[in-house]
């Protein structure tokens, strides 16, 4: 299974263009079902505002992904948030923008701008992060082995997730799956061998996504 990178909760951010205002949310939504839940909550919480605009992109095979205009000239709302949405390349990803008339018209472009700007200004705010597809495993080693395991650990920038004492210490790693390979034989090497291995279940990791890598 791919990575992908996706937000980890729901933000919201506001913007006032030409009198109009621009309510602009994000959220983490994994099937059509839970977005639609979510705009029936938006709308009836609107239920004044002029426009309620929206995309998402759902990490199935293939992406699912669709739009709404909601009422804006076609193309001018709905489609500049699907744009940032996969520009970004993210997936189980839900931008709306609500918007409340203030009376002045921003033409074709204006509108573009505005929704589009909308949907990048929530983004840039909020925490995203990247669903690290990566093989589960505990290590077993002996206490004369784990010193230089540990600090050949601390030199690769590796951290197990959970370090446990007993007869022997066991450490619990979530590796990415194209690293796994590689990083055994490296225990393997380090430990002369004598590491037991115990596999479970690849799972998707969350690993938070820096502000200079959106």
């Amino acid at each position: 299974m791919d990575d992908y990178k996706t937000v980890l909760i729901s933000d919201e951010t506001e913007i006032e263009i030409k009198k109009s205002r621009f309510i602009n949310q994000v959220f983490h939504v994994e099937t059509e079902a839970e977005a639609e839940a979510l705009l029936v909550e938006i709308r009836k919480k609107h239920y004044k505002a002029t426009h309620v605009c929206w995309a998402y992109v759902l990490n199935t095979n293939p992406k699912r992904q669709k739009a709404s205009d909601d009422g804006e000239p076609s193309g001018t709302a709905g489609k500049p948030i699907l744009d940032v949405i996969n520009h970004r390349d993210l997936k189980d990803v839900l931008i709306v923008v609500v918007r409340y008339f203030g009376g002045v018209k921003l033409g074709t472009g204006g509108l573009i701008r505005a929704y589009g700007g909308g949907a990048g200004d929530v983004l840039n705010q909020c925490t995203m992060i990247k669903k690290q597809f990566s093989d589960q495993l505990d290590l077993i080693v002996s206490y004369s082995s784990y010193g230089s395991l540990s600090n050949g650990l601390l030199e690769k920038g590796v951290i197990p997730v959970n370090e446990d004492f007993g007869e022997n210490v066991t450490l619990s790693f979530q590796i990415p799956v194209a690293d796994t390979h590689s990083f055994l034989a490296w225990v393997e090497d380090q430990t002369s061998g004598t590491a037991q291995l115990i596999m479970r279940e690849a799972a998707f990791v969350d690993v938070v996504i820096s502000k200079n890598e959106k």
